[in-house]
């Protein structure tokens, strides 16, 4: 691993530095990096990527794919509230006293997953998916992911177009 030499770390230096250790892709001022897959459990069928990116002039992820021999179904997904405060589809199950039980299922940590079309990539911010926010999530996996594996996940991006990226498959985040 390459440090910068005393007294020559900057904030835009230390931000390329850690930057440069996970990154995957890098072109077209597309950046990808620190990409991990969670170890799935044997008795279940999902499984959760996760990673960063960057879009130096803005873009979106649209999309994203594994090889059918990884997974059926592959889909965007985001973590919210499970009082749907920040979905319309699961705000209709609130009801009355929603408010008492926005705050109690917040501080209880109630959360569910739901799909998204599109994933907003605001130009220069790095947007991070990670476990409790926003992933990719494989449906009806071939098999459980196994700690030491790696699958290749297709990312396709509005502005970008496709990258594929090696995701190595890991108990913990990088």
């Amino acid at each position: 691993e390459a440090a910068a030499p005393p007294g020559a770390a900057s904030a835009t230096t230390e931000a390329a530095a850690d930057v440069a250790d996970g990154v995957v892709s890098d072109e077209d001022g597309l950046t990808i990096a620190t990409p991990w897959a969670r170890t799935s459990p044997m008795d279940t069928t999902y499984g959760a990527v996760y990673l960063e990116l960057t879009s130096a002039d803005g873009d979106a992820l649209v999309g994203a794919s594994v090889s059918a021999d990884v997974a059926g179904t592959v889909e965007i997904h985001e973590t919210v509230a499970a009082d749907g405060e920040s979905s319309e589809t699961t705000m209709a199950m609130g009801g009355e006293g929603s408010d008492t039980t926005e705050t109690t299922m917040a501080g209880m940590g109630a959360m569910t997953m739901q799909p998204i079309e599109s994933l907003e990539l605001p130009a220069g911010e790095t947007v991070a998916l990670e476990p409790g926010g926003y992933h990719i999530m494989l449906i009806d996996l071939v098999a459980p992911l196994e700690t030491g594996e790696e699958i290749e996940v297709t990312l396709t991006f509005e502005n970008a177009g496709e990258r594929t990226v090696t995701v190595p498959v890991q108990d913990d985040a990088p």
